[in-house]
């Protein structure tokens, strides 16, 4: 049969359409939260379920093959949104690199003003027309056209209305609100008032409200993640974004203390240079990848060698709270006891796991019961 030219130019026209789409190829039909090991400094991805995206910082200055080859191996071709916490170079350091490799598609926000560095001169001048001063309340409605919609809102930024010139008290506080599913990303957010700093993190707490997922403030500093602040948001786990050999003891004792006491587990993506990890709570993960699920009560955490926790959402029924029974690869006929040894094997891209056998897999004779 003979196709039509006028058919087969439409399917042409709709093929350059898909692949021109937004971040076509990296989106999975889950929130995506990336947490980069980008050494002593800040960076994370946010991918909706359609694939448009946020960046939250960027990265070190000096460091920014971390971010870049990261992103890359993602499939990432550009940024729709950025949002920076403060004018630190860990954590606007990247943004010349980041940018030309990615370039933005739409507006990158900051608390405005300004800020004396060579870094920040580069960051103004990277962003342009596209640089957009914050306010309390700017939104970003990810997917907007779905049923599963993302929202990206401000909720604190410039010390939430407390006077002060430290730089670590200014960061911009953003929460990530989907479905059952929240968190929180608030850079250098200072709790503790001393000589330098002021407590912010007191007053901006009722603003963010309970979260799942917590990027610790100030790479675990002793100054953050104060008792206020946690009892308020009462995170499931915390993110701790360190260098290994930095030169500021982070993450502290102090700031582990607290985090352990209201029965947080903790991701870092290195190691750090202050207290060492406790290997039944805090993991080293490297590159972290936080997955939420449209309309589910459950997300996940894949870190360092294949690693997969999964946790309920406050407010979960009681059978989210179970642990998975089952466990296998989507791309295999086997499954096997969640448990097994072989699970190990299977790829974080392609692990699923569940409490009633996958239909049309066969039980592995050699699982375990």
């Amino acid at each position: 049969m003979k196709l039509h030219p006028a058919y087969l130019l439409s399917c042409l026209f709709l093929v350059l359409l898909l692949s021109g789409s937004t971040a076509f190829g990296q989106a999975n039909g889950k929130l995506q939260i990336h947490f980069i090991d980008v050494g002593q400094g800040d960076g994370a991805l946010l991918i909706s379920p359609l694939g448009e995206t946020v960046l939250f910082d960027n990265g070190k200055r000096g460091n920014c093959d971390l971010p870049v080859s990261y992103l890359q191996q993602l499939g990432t071709t550009k940024i729709d949104y950025m949002i920076v916490s403060h004018y630190h170079d860990d954590h606007i350091g990247c943004t010349t690199e980041v940018l030309t490799e990615f370039p933005l598609q739409k507006k990158g926000f900051d608390r405005g003003g300004n800020y004396n560095s060579t870094t920040f001169q580069k960051y103004v001048a990277k962003l342009g027309a596209k640089r957009t001063t914050a306010t309390v309340g700017t939104t970003i409605i990810l997917d907007s056209g779905s049923n599963h919609p993302v929202k990206v809102e401000i909720v604190a930024l410039s010390g939430n209305g407390i006077p002060t010139t430290n730089e670590n008290d200014l960061s911009v506080v953003a929460t990530v609100r989907f479905g059952n599913f929240d968190a929180v990303i608030a850079g250098d957010l200072s709790g503790f008032k001393t000589g330098s700093y002021e407590d912010i993190e007191s007053s901006v707490a009722p603003k963010v409200g309970q979260v799942e997922v917590y990027k610790v403030n100030h790479h675990g500093s002793a100054y953050s993640s104060n008792e206020v602040w946690l009892a308020t948001l009462k995170p499931k786990i915390g993110i701790i974004s360190t260098g290994s050999g930095n030169s500021y003891n982070h993450p502290t004792q102090e700031c582990l203390d607290r985090l352990h006491a209201v029965g947080m587990k903790t991701y870092w993506t290195e190691t750090g240079n202050g207290v060492e990890p406790d290997p039944t709570v805090d993991f080293i993960g490297k590159n972290i990848l936080v997955e939420a699920t449209p309309g589910s009560w459950t997300f996940t955490v894949n870190y360092g060698s294949n690693q997969l926790d999964t946790y309920p959402d406050w407010g979960a029924p009681p059978e989210a709270e179970t642990v998975p029974v089952f466990a296998w690869s989507k791309n295999s006929n086997i499954y096997h006891f969640a448990n097994c040894k072989f699970v190990k094997n299977i790829s974080v891209a392609n692990l699923e796991k569940g409490n009633t056998p996958p239909a049309g897999k066969t039980l592995h004779a050699g699982c375990p019961k």
